[in-house]
C-alpha cells in the first residue's frame, strides 16, 4: 500500500510601499515603511547601497490583518547621512530567513 505524504503550503501576502520615494533628508523628511501582512511575524527591514553594503537595519513587528510602520531617517546604522541615489530594501522573515517582500528607495537631497 502506498503511503501518501501531503505537504501544507500557508500563502499570506505581504506587501509593503515606502513613501515619499523619491524623499529629501537634508530637507527635514523621513521615509516611512507601511506594510500590510495576513499573518503575525517578525522580520527585519534591511537597507543597503547599490555596492550591497548594509546601511541599516531595524527589527518590524508584523500584526496580522493591521498597517504596520517603520521610519527611517536617512542616517546608516553609524550615523552617516545617506547620499544621492537610489537604495535597495528588504523583508526578511527572522525565524526562516526568508524574503518577504523588496524594493527601492531614490533619495534627492537638496
Amino acid at each position: 500500500m502506498k503511503t501518501i505524504k501531503w505537504l501544507a503550503l500557508f500563502l499570506f501576502t505581504i506587501s509593503i510601499i515606502n513613501y515619499p520615494n523619491p524623499f529629501n533628508p537634508s530637507g527635514g523628511q523621513v521615509m516611512t515603511f507601511e506594510c500590510n501582512s495576513d499573518t503575525t511575524l517578525e522580520a527585519t527591514l534591511y537597507l543597503y547601497d547599490l555596492s550591497a553594503r548594509l546601511l541599516w537595519q531595524k527589527p518590524f513587528s508584523l500584526v496580522g490583518g493591521a498597517v504596520n510602520r517603520l521610519s527611517w531617517n536617512g542616517y546608516s546604522d553609524w550615523n552617516e547621512f545617506a547620499s544621492n541615489g537610489v537604495y535597495l530594501y528588504r523583508l526578511v522573515e527572522r525565524s526562516a530567513k526568508t524574503s518577504l517582500a523588496r524594493g527601492k528607495v531614490w533619495v534627492i537631497n537638496r
